[in-house]
């Protein structure tokens, strides 16, 4: 400051807006496991309370991993058994309150469109067919 004072200033990670492959990247972990909480697609949808997903257990699981990242093919099989994408360093570490399930935050206009052309209009197309939804939205036009 101004008076010679020095002053140790930390930024937090508040929000990094990304799609669900960035994400996943960012997270370490592999596709179709959760960002927020330790469950893979396989676990979806059942009742059991899976844990949090946190930067600990996160940096706990890497350094698990006894493999030279160098060794590419023996370190990423060792990576699949934690479910995670092969990152060894990832650039978050060394941040405080850095939880990858609270600065991650989804790009909404990107995941409203898919959601709903992945699965509300394919299930209309498959309810209807293509011509009679066609029709459809030729009336509201």
């Amino acid at each position: 400051d101004p008076t010679g004072n020095l002053h140790h200033c930390f930024m937090l990670l508040a929000a990094y807006i990304v799609d669900t492959p960035e994400a996943c990247m960012l997270a370490c972990i592999c596709g179709k496991t959760s960002l927020v909480m330790m469950a893979s697609y396989k676990d979806f949808g059942d009742a059991f309370q899976h844990e949090c997903h946190t930067r600990v257990r996160m940096l706990s699981q890497l350094s698990h991993i006894q493999c030279n990242p160098n060794d590419v093919k023996r370190y990423f099989t060792l990576c699949k058994d934690f479910r995670l994408s092969g990152i060894a360093e990832p650039f978050w570490q060394n941040w405080q309150l850095s939880d990858s399930a609270n600065f991650l935050m989804p790009e909404l206009l990107h995941h409203w469109y898919w959601e709903f052309w992945d699965h509300d209009v394919q299930w209309c197309m498959n309810a209807l067919g293509a011509p009679e939804l066609d029709f459809h939205y030729s009336v509201l036009h």
